[in-house]
């Protein structure tokens, strides 16, 4: 599939950039960055030192400026009423397929929200999170493909990350990278109209590993798989490589988002809530 990513750098759109102090930050809070009053590009969103974890985990509740960048268009984040009726605020991400470059990063129309990029090649980490894909919004059916969480991922940013859940014709699924040939270690029917929680743990390292909680029930990879050309046996722990050519340049972040395929749909709405990203299961869960 080859997707695209620029650096977090180069988009328009609304812009968070990363705190101005120099110092570390404690991750235990939510981490508030502010806008960018221009609602353009900056070359300044990136310039700031980033900050370094030092608490064991990084909540990022479902409001906007919770998150460390906004890549979207002017109004496609906002907060809402959960729509399954739930007390809490959530995020909705309506991206029209105008939602395309110079407004977001690339040719293919998206709306996404960043952590910090405080993960290290080497690093073993825990994140969660949960979202929710309307049955009025968001289509039965994906002729292609629409991304709806990835990572960890990186500098040089270069094509699809080696992790990341995705809607693909009635399925969400994980579809490795072209490291792996493609190949498919997870997958389920598409639910709409409900919510859906994920956990992962993950080694970012060329030799690291992945575990992934699908709302609450640990995934056996290639249990069963669409598509696995090396016929690997099924595991709960795939040890692979997170880092790879798409993602070794530097320290890594987690990404929410709605990002699809040019010219499938005049609009996809689909909700998160909030995202945690710590150093142990206990910090996210």
């Amino acid at each position: 599939m080859g997707r695209s990513f620029l650096s977090p750098s180069g988009f328009g759109g609304r812009i968070f950039s990363n705190p101005s102090s120099g110092s570390s930050v404690d991750i235990s809070e939510p981490v508030t960055t502010p806008q960018d009053a221009s609602g353009g590009e900056s070359s300044a969103s990136r310039s700031a030192p980033i900050p370094t974890a030092q608490a064991t985990g990084m909540g990022f509740s479902p409001a906007i400026s919770s998150f460390w960048l906004n890549q979207s268009a002017p109004g496609a984040v906002t907060e809402v009423p959960d729509p399954a009726g739930g007390p809490e605020k959530v995020i909705k991400m309506t991206v029209s397929d105008q939602d395309v470059a110079p407004i977001t990063p690339t040719e293919n129309p998206r709306a996404q929200l960043l952590s910090p990029d405080t993960i290290e090649p080497g690093q073993e980490f825990w994140w969660s999170g949960r979202f929710f894909l309307p049955v009025e919004g968001f289509p039965a059916f994906i002729p292609q493909w629409l991304n709806i969480v990835e990572g960890a991922y990186g500098p040089p940013w270069n094509g699809t990350p080696p992790f990341e859940i995705e809607a693909v014709g009635s399925t969400l699924r994980w579809q490795r990278n072209g490291t792996y040939d493609w190949d498919i270690p997870w997958e389920m029917p598409l639910e709409r109209g409900r919510w859906i929680t994920y956990l992962v743990h993950e080694k970012l390292a060329a030799e690291g590993f992945i575990e992934l909680w699908i709302n609450g029930s640990q995934v056996d990879f290639f249990a069963r798989s669409s598509h696995n050309p090396d016929r690997l046996g099924p595991t709960t722990r795939l040890n692979m490589k997170t880092l790879d050519g798409s993602n070794d340049g530097g320290p890594n972040f987690v990404v929410i988002q709605n990002y699809r395929k040019v010219g499938m749909f005049q609009s996809v709405t689909l909700y998160h809530g909030g995202m945690k990203l710590g150093s142990t299961r206990a910090s996210v869960e």
